[in-house]
């Protein structure tokens, strides 16, 4: 049996963490519930779909310690929707749980917790500690570019990298690279490692804007740790793609761009692309300064320009697919970037105007004449 009271505020919050590892539809009812397990100081909330797990820790007054199971969807309801600053937790030896907060009491029936799921168990060796601020905007700037298709497993997530004193963490699909590099706070034995796209999404919801992250990650398994919380999963198995040849690009011509300019003018192409099934190039054709963009469509066409600064190089026109290049301004957080061209049929690179934190790497569609 368990009998707990705490603040209503650390409950909800560590309800809407957990709650993101439970499936919404299961044949076997324990799966689309949340185990709660009350400690002598604290109250655990663990969801669990067997991808990910995600446990979510607040401070209690805890007179029983025990755990149940609860249906995700009812608990989670009734404990946003009660009124009092405080909820009191019990339950019985029929596993009927009761929650009381303001004037609101709820009994529902839970589960067996020896029915729920264990979090993967495996073997800690190696840490390293990012600052989580900095990890998670790493993550949210080479995502985009992590591949769709089950056909090579690896690249389905992304690549953490340990390269002397710096993480690398590094994305790449059939037509793009994304790399981003931050120094980290602390190693202890990391190389790499591939990370699943969906455990980096709920990594991005969960994690908070403050504080330090430490990431364990094994041959089967890796764990987050940050803020109170736990999120678990597998690793990829398998070789990631050696990149390091395709960045090695070298260019012809370079340029000096307004991002905030760039990102605006391709977005302002993606109306006539929208409902394309095969999705047509943007030309773009770099002369005296100046990038125009055009693009046509069956539905229609579009012409735009934008200025920039040629640093040295050849006139060049060359397509893109616009979406590729929607995303790679979108992620930079710089107001100014150099533009890398060779050939028409050569990638386009995308760096900072000063370091490496980023490496953006677009291939190019051959254009019809």
């Amino acid at each position: 049996m368990i009998k707990f009271s705490c603040k209503r505020e650390d409950i909800v919050s560590a309800v809407s963490k957990a709650e993101k590892a439970v499936p919404p539809k299961s044949s076997l009812p324990v799966m689309e519930g949340i185990m709660i397990n009350a400690f002598k100081d604290c109250v655990v909330l663990t969801g669990n779909d067997l991808e990910i797990a995600i446990e979510a820790k607040f401070e209690a007054e805890v007179a029983e310690c025990g755990k149940i199971v609860l249906n995700c969807r009812m608990f989670s309801d009734i404990i946003r929707k009660t009124g009092g600053e405080t909820v009191e937790f019990e339950t019985n030896e029929k596993n009927v749980a009761k929650i009381t907060s303001g004037l609101s009491v709820f009994e529902i029936s839970g589960i067996n917790a020896d029915e729920f799921p264990d979090p993967f168990d495996f073997e800690i060796n190696s840490s390293i500690v990012m600052e989580t601020p900095v990890l998670k905007s790493m993550i949210r700037q080479t995502i985009f570019a992590t591949s769709k298709s089950e056909f090579r497993q690896t690249l389905t997530g992304e690549l953490f990298r340990v390269i002397e004193d710096t993480l690398n963490v590094v994305a790449l699909d059939n037509h793009r690279i994304a790399i981003r590099k931050e120094k980290f706070i602390r190693n202890d034995g990391v190389t790499k490692f591939v990370v699943p796209f969906k455990t980096l999404n709920e990594f991005l919801k969960i994690a908070g804007d403050e504080g330090e992250v430490e990431i364990f990650p094994s041959k089967r398994f890796l764990m987050f740790e940050f803020g109170g919380c736990k999120l678990i999963s597998r690793v990829i198995d398998g070789e990631y793609i050696n990149y390091d040849k395709i960045i090695e690009v070298q260019s012809s011509t370079k340029v000096r761009a307004d991002i905030r300019k760039m990102r605006n003018t391709f977005n302002r192409v993606q109306p006539i692309i929208f409902n394309e099934k095969v999705k047509s190039p943007v030309r773009l054709n770099l002369s005296g300064g100046i990038i125009t963009i055009d693009c046509a469509t069956l539905t229609g066409k579009v012409h735009d320009e934008t200025n920039v600064d040629v640093l040295y190089g050849d006139d060049l026109e060359i397509g893109f697919t616009n979406q590729y290049l929607v995303d790679a301004f979108s992620a930079c957080d710089d107001d100014e970037v150099f533009l890398e061209f060779s050939t028409p049929l050569s990638p386009l690179v995308i760096t900072p105007l000063e370091g490496d934190k980023f490496l953006y790497v677009i291939l190019p569609v051959r254009l019809r004449k």
